[in-house]
């Protein structure tokens, strides 16, 4: 049996996708920490490679299949003793992948992860290519070995995983599989473990974080318990700074969660709840069990539970059947609600899934048309929300120091690679993971901010 000293081998992965996907990637880390092996953080300097894929839409599926291919280049050219994919695509693709693809050594599911170590054992050793597809993806919990790959000082923390939705353009409950809620202790208990390895900032995530506590047992004498919950419970962790929750189904916004949000200690004021369009045909062809009127008010209720909220949600356009009545009626729904943050996504279409089968479908020009007039309202939006916070003072975390003194950082406002960055061109002494006063001084592209440390 190899030593620590002496590594099995060295990986080194390649995650693709969203941050849960890279949560599944640092958990897959840890197991194969204790089993042996080492981390290369450079694919030049690694044995194995592991391409952890997205394959949530078709250009994350072929942006997938690119990264395979870059690697098994290198697997050809003998600078890899193994290659092994993982996630998504195997669990939806598995069987065809390992006909496409013989330069992968196995497939690894999203139900497979705990067997990664035992994986790269046999991939190593030369045994028969497999592949690893289980029923419901695995979920991690407190006693789950984990290696962070990030800067340190920040964390996301799965609450759940899976999906029991029914939305029409969604192809995650037949990938990640059921929902599953993680126990309020075991979330707790790893916060805990996060504050005392430094984290000052969790990202809270899940397919639908507003399920969460559905499927797990009452507690005597207390009921069933919710979201909100979870999040009081963990706004009470000692040496966390920042709790940010995100991905909240619309449908499921208690006014209990909004009061918890609003008036906790830890917790930001930052709600990230897609609601996909502004045209009742849409969100009933979507499946989405709302109105436009009924967002709307949503919107209206955020607001004025959680004073200074950001606001963030994600829209589709050329869903199938949308016509330009119904885009426009989106374009006035942006318009009135004016966002604080708006993700655009144009409709894929999804094999099992009820959008896939529908009728017409909105050619790809219209959709890239639609696409580009709604991004240019939403930075008009943008550009007037940040030229407001000009001149306003807020608390900076420090996610990079540069020499010379410059820095850059995200204020609470400003979710980790989704919502944008702030400079701060003198930032003295301070170091990453520092929470520093700043004054906002620039819109810099359109979308970042620079500060002054006050």
């Amino acid at each position: 049996m190899s030593s620590p000293e002496t590594p099995k081998a060295s990986v080194h992965f390649h995650s693709l996708g969203c941050p849960k996907n890279l949560l599944d990637t640092e958990v897959m880390l840890g197991a194969l920490a204790t089993q042996g092996y080492a981390l290369a953080e450079r694919l030049e300097d690694a044995d194995v490679a592991v391409v952890n894929t997205c394959a949530f839409i078709e250009s994350a599926r072929e942006e997938s299949i690119q990264a395979i291919l870059d690697v098994a280049d290198l697997r050809e050219e003998g600078s890899l003793r193994a290659l092994v994919v993982t996630g998504c695509m195997p669990q939806r693709y598995g069987a065809e992948l390992a006909k496409e693809l013989p330069e992968v050594d196995a497939f690894v599911g999203t139900g497979g992860f705990p067997a990664i170590a035992q994986v790269l054992d046999d991939a190593l050793a030369g045994h028969s290519r497999g592949v690893y597809v289980e029923g419901d993806t695995h979920l991690y919990d407190d006693a789950s070995p984990r290696v962070l790959t990030g800067p340190g000082h920040t964390a996301y923390v799965k609450i759940a995983e899976g999906c029991d939705r029914v939305c029409a353009f969604c192809a995650i409950p037949g990938i990640r599989g059921r929902f599953q809620s993680r126990t309020l202790e075991s979330v707790v208990a790893e916060a805990e473990q996060l504050a005392a390895a430094g984290v000052r900032e969790l990202n809270l995530v899940a397919q639908d974080s507003t399920s969460w506590g559905k499927d797990l047992p009452p507690v005597p004498g207390q009921g069933r318990r919710r979201l909100a919950d979870l999040i009081r419970a963990l706004d009470r962790v000692e040496g966390i700074d920042w709790i940010r929750l995100l991905y909240v189904y619309p449908t499921a916004v208690t006014d209990d969660l909004l009061e918890a949000l609003g008036s906790g200690k830890r917790v930001l004021p930052y709600v990230d709840v897609p609601l996909q369009h502004g045209s009742d045909a849409m969100l009933s062809a979507m499946r989405r069990g709302t109105t436009a009127d009924r967002q709307r008010e949503l919107v209206r209720r955020i607001r004025a539970a959680i004073p200074g909220v950001t606001l963030r949600t994600t829209v589709i356009v050329g869903f199938p059947g949308e016509t330009e009545a119904d885009f426009e009626a989106l374009l006035e729904f942006v318009r009135e609600s004016r966002f604080d943050r708006l993700g655009v996504f144009r409709y894929s279409d999804e094999e099992d899934t009820a959008g896939f089968d529908l009728e017409p479908k909105v050619p790809r020009e219209v959709a890239r048309d639609r696409y580009r007039r709604l991004t240019a309202l939403q930075q008009e939006i943008m550009t007037e929300s940040l030229g407001a916070q000009l001149g306003t003072d807020s608390q900076l975390l420090i996610d990079r120091v540069y020499p010379g003194g410059r820095a850059l950082g995200r204020l609470p406002s400003q979710a980790p690679e989704i919502d944008g960055i702030v400079w701060l061109e003198d930032a003295g002494d301070a170091e990453v993971g520092d929470l520093v006063p700043v004054r906002l001084t620039k819109i810099r592209q359109s979308v970042d901010l620079e500060a002054e440390r006050i």
